[in-house]
């Protein structure tokens, strides 16, 4: 036999070896089925939004195909936000099959997108199942009425939110290491700011008799004391006004210039395409170098870019307007008074505030008695250099022993408080209405005057009263021709005295 025959007859003997072996074998086997285990849940299919400090409740289903007690469970959540890192670490939150945790800051931050997870485990077989949740945390306190409440000569803020509920002692829960001192006044920007302190964003001041300071728009956590917000602190520090102008860039306001009152002195801060932080820098002198004057907290902001006088003020102690300039406060050339002379009012400040003609302002002023209206346009030309429109004897009863006083940017109305009285005055027949009057002991402490109300583009007037233990805040909507109606539409109770109140634009 020749090799290549021997190994043909080696490769056929080797080849029926191998079947006849798997012919003879007959065993029997038993093959266990594994349990497949599945989560569903129809909340998993859109995102989630939650607030801070709200109960996030999850109830998925989950099904077995072979019915196994002792399953495990595992939720945890990491930040999936498209500027996180890859390698942050993920928080275990919960052990359970149903979720019922109360959202943590410390975990979870305003703004920033979660995945959620869900890992099912039988430990019999170490097979898992996954349900995969998208969460965005909202800002439950975005948007709403901030009040800013004397607690027995401490400030804290509560929030009327635009579903009409009520958050309480919202800052101090917030910043319990940061007490407040006695409260006295609040400001909000509607527009964004960029001053380089910090990110682009709205701001929010706080301030108090001695001291103040900025909140974090979106936390509403201290971010900067008083001091800060200087270039140089100021020695003596008694703030009364901290906020920014702005004019309109179509219909949306754009930052101008930031503006302060602090111990009757004017501090501006100055915004633009320089490089580097700008803060507020020391007080305005008058156009002669000298510090001699009292400035109010109203201001009179063009809104127009172009605007001759872009902000107006008025000095208290003399009884005069200025304009507020970069550098120094500047008096009005004699062209632009005929009506009333600018620069020698001679009278009472108790209100400066938009009309309902654009680049219209409103002083409500007074001598020991009478009231009156001057009025005062912003924009003047080489043709036209008198900006003054308006002085008025107005027939407004009560309205010299108050300064609660707001003014409608529709309609030609001025609404002012005395005692537990709200008066409309028409500023086109120099006339008064009633339109409201409330319980004996309410006494009318803070007007403000809403153009839109968000989500219904009415109008609304939010009146604050005081009976000498609680302060209530009212709506009232406003018709297109300035009535109240009837009565109001909602009452808050329960918060200590309200020195002052600000809307939040989210």
């Amino acid at each position: 036999m020749n090799k290549q025959s021997f190994y043909i007859s080696f490769v056929l003997v080797a080849a029926l070896a191998f079947f006849a072996g798997c012919y003879k074998d007959k065993g029997n086997y038993d093959y266990t089925s594994v349990n497949k285990i599945t989560v569903t849940d129809a909340r998993a299919a859109n995102r989630i939004f939650v607030f801070q400090g709200d109960t996030l409740r999850l109830s998925p289903a989950i099904t077995q195909t072979i019915q196994t007690e002792g399953l495990t469970y595992l939720w945890f959540v990491y930040n999936n936000s498209s500027n996180s890192a890859y390698n942050l670490p993920r928080d275990t939150i919960s052990r359970v099959k149903d979720l019922n945790y109360v959202v943590d800051s410390r975990i979870f931050v305003l703004g920033e997108n979660y995945r959620l997870t869900l890992k099912v485990t039988d430990p019999k077989t170490g097979v898992s199942a996954f349900i995969l949740y998208d969460l965005t945390v909202s800002n439950k306190l975005g948007e709403g009425w901030m009040l800013f409440e004397d607690k027995g000569g401490e400030g804290d803020v509560s929030m009327i939110l635009p579903n009409n509920t009520i958050e309480r002692k919202v800052y101090s829960s917030i910043n319990p290491t940061a007490p407040l001192g006695k409260p006295v006044a609040i400001n909000a920007t509607s527009f964004s700011i960029t001053d380089d302190l910090s990110s682009p964003g709205k701001r929010i001041y706080l301030l108090t008799e001695n001291d103040g300071q900025e909140l974090n728009a979106l936390t509403l956590q201290k971010k900067f004391p008083f001091g800060y917000l200087y270039f140089a602190t100021p020695s003596v520090v008694k703030p009364t006004f901290q906020g920014w102008t702005a004019y309109l860039s179509g219909v949306n306001p754009f930052q101008r210039m930031g503006v302060s009152v602090n111990n009757g002195k004017v501090h501006v801060n100055l915004v633009g395409g320089f490089p580097g932080i700008k803060k507020w820098g020391e007080a305005l002198s008058t156009p002669d170098g000298g510090f001699d004057y009292d400035m109010a907290t109203d201001i009179a902001g063009a809104a127009s870019f172009s605007a001759t006088y872009p902000i107006v003020m008025f000095d208290k102690k003399y009884k005069r307007f200025y304009s507020v300039g970069t550098t120094r406060l500047a008096s009005f050339p004699a062209a632009a008074s005929t009506v009333f002379d600018m620069n020698n009012v001679g009278l009472d400040l108790l209100k400066l505030d938009s009309s309902n003609v654009s680049g219209v302002w409103s002083a409500v002023m007074k001598d020991a008695t009478t009231p009156y209206l001057l009025q005062f346009k912003t924009l003047a030309t080489a043709a036209d250099p008198v900006i003054t429109t308006a002085k008025i004897s107005m027939n407004a009863p009560g309205l010299t022993g108050t300064n609660v006083i707001t003014a409608s940017t529709l309609t030609p109305h001025i609404y002012y408080g005395a005692g537990n009285t709200i008066t409309k005055y028409e500023t086109t027949s120099n006339t008064t209405a009633m339109s409201f009057s409330f319980a004996a002991g309410e006494t009318v402490t803070k007007l403000v005057y809403q153009k839109v109300v968000p989500g219904t583009g009415a109008a609304r007037l939010v009146a604050v009263t005081w009976n000498g233990t609680e302060s209530k805040v009212y709506y009232f909507t406003v018709s297109a021709v300035g009535d109240l109606g009837a009565t109001y539409t909602n009452v808050f109770t329960g918060f200590s005295k309200i020195v002052d109140l600000v809307y939040k634009v989210p």
